[in-house]
């Protein structure tokens, strides 16, 4: 049997540990996590692989910088989306 993996959702998940590392204005719990990637992916076109030969591929082709910058634009867009609201309780900062 074959796994079926999208290269954007590694790449996209990679971004946003980047993004938390360098950016400690916003929650980082997993709910939050979880919701910037799914808005990222929502915005960020699939590449799927099912064979080493595939993902070597398809990893080639998305080391361009454009490509890169694009996913970390969706990043950092869906952060501050989700910074503004996110979907559940803040604790008291006082």
């Amino acid at each position: 049997m074959y796994e079926l993996k999208n290269h954007t959702e590694i790449v996209v998940r990679q971004a946003i540990k980047d993004y938390f590392r360098q950016n400690k204005t916003c929650c980082s719990c997993e709910r939050c996590q979880a919701d910037i990637m799914a808005l990222a992916l929502n915005r960020l076109p699939p590449r799927y692989y099912v064979s080493l030969r595939g993902e070597i591929l398809t990893r080639n082709e998305s080391h361009a910088l454009p490509d890169q910058a694009r996913v970390m634009a969706d990043v950092v867009r869906a952060a501050q989306q989700v910074g503004a609201a996110p979907s559940h309780q803040m604790p008291d900062q006082t």
